[in-house]
């Protein structure tokens, strides 16, 4: 009585599986529990053993074929014997997709053993499946020095595979650092890090390695301050007043206003522990020749605008020219790269600061006023880095919407 041979499941998540090669050919005498066909899954490869004594009737799955667990992929019965009419269905499915299975599996078999042959060397010693040579010879691997992992030893099409990507990973290393060499070739100069290099590098490497720094964007409608920093201008220059109203200024007061009253904000993070300060001491980063610098404004929440706007002066001005000035204990930091024509970026903290403010550059816009008329406005992107420690996004954002609120609002600045 003929036998079907079937896909067998070989763990759990296997659903199919794939024929790797078969042991033996159509009208070769089996006997029960002899390998007889090498299956693999998606993990595992594994033989097949024959599941009565006979003779191999008719291959239904040929190598490299799929096929679901529990289908039939090959039949055993006695020599001479007719396939049952269970078999019969599948093998009129088979010979509808492929015809002439039988003559083809003899003729790839043939064909494969011909060149076993013909091979020397350690590749004759190999033992490796149909479809494996067949991958192998595709893309060009050499499979003499791939150790199989297929029964007894054998080399399987997932050990061409991976010596394939190894191969190529293999490459693109040796790529890469012809690269590097080609560049540090054409290197005109290499010098040492300035000391001032030096130390933004560790304390920027620091911040990032060891706080959980996260960044919010948004924009402030800035229209209504540029009228009101224009009117404040002229109105300081008919008094005789060499105040220099900047942007950064006006920002400089939202901040310390919002910080005011979001104190989780102006926060430090030290040995695990909160110091929350009623003071706002204001870092304003600013920019050298050959590095940035991060002077200080103290006691920023004492300072009307006037006086703030000469504190920020006097700071910036002589940490450009190298005099001494207060580069330590700010609680928040504010960073303008709006001049260089930048939107958005991502500042990073300077620790132990749980939070520190980047500013763009303008953006003009349209928008519908209440009655729905288009009006021109102008927009100034922010962005906020917090370390996520200390705030969550919610306060965080409360925080840029009270500086945006102020920024939208100026007269509000001079309360």
């Amino acid at each position: 009585m003929a036998t079907s041979i079937v896909m067998p499941k070989l763990g759990m998540t296997m659903t199919e599986g794939t024929v790797e090669e078969w042991l033996k050919q159509p009208g070769d005498t089996v006997k029960e529990g002899e390998g007889i066909v090498t299956i693999s899954s998606d993990k595992l490869t594994s033989e097949v053993e024959a599941p009565a004594d006979g003779v191999l009737l008719k291959i239904i799955k040929d190598v490299t074929e799929e096929a679901a667990v529990g289908e039939p992929i090959g039949i055993v019965g006695q020599d001479g014997e007719e396939v049952g009419e269970a078999v019969s269905s599948v093998e009129e499915t088979k010979a509808e997709q492929e015809p002439e299975v039988h003559q083809e599996t003899i003729q790839q078999s043939e064909l494969y053993d011909q060149a076993n042959q013909k091979m020397d060397g350690p590749q004759r010693k190999k033992r490796i499946s149909p479809a494996a040579r067949k991958k192998a010879k595709a893309l060009a691997i050499d499979i003499s020095n791939i150790t199989g992992t297929g029964p007894k030893g054998r080399i399987t099409r997932r050990d061409i595979e991976q010596a394939a990507t190894q191969q190529a990973a293999a490459t693109i290393m040796e790529e890469q650092t012809v690269e590097k060499q080609t560049a540090q070739e054409k290197a005109t100069q290499v010098t040492g890090l300035s000391p001032i290099r030096k130390s933004i590098a560790t304390n920027m490497q620091q911040s990032l390695a060891t706080t959980a720094q996260l960044t919010l964007h948004r924009k402030a409608d800035i229209t209504e301050l540029l009228i009101f920093q224009k009117k404040m201008r002229a109105e300081a220059a008919e008094n005789g007043l060499d105040i220099k109203l900047t942007l950064t200024v006006f920002l400089a007061r939202a901040v310390t206003l919002s910080l005011q009253q979001h104190p989780e904000v102006n926060t430090h993070l030290i040995d695990e522990q909160l110091h929350q300060y009623d003071v706002v001491h204001l870092g304003i980063a600013t920019s050298l020749e050959n590095g940035l610098v991060v002077p200080v404004v103290k006691h920023a929440e004492r300072l009307p605008l006037g006086s703030l706007a000469e504190q920020i002066k006097l700071v910036t001005e002589s940490a450009r020219e190298g005099k001494n000035v207060e580069l330590n204990g700010a609680t928040f930091t504010i960073s303008n790269l709006g001049a260089q024509g930048v939107e958005y970026f991502t500042p990073i903290l300077n620790p132990p600061e749980s939070g520190i403010l980047g500013v763009g550059t303008f953006i003009k816009e349209f928008a519908l006023d209440e009655n729905e008329a288009v009006k021109q406005k102008i927009s100034l992107p922010l962005s906020l880095t917090f370390d996520h420690r200390v705030l969550d996004g919610a306060p965080a954002a409360a925080f840029l919407n009270t500086i945006a609120h102020y920024l939208a609002n100026p007269y509000l600045l001079l309360l």
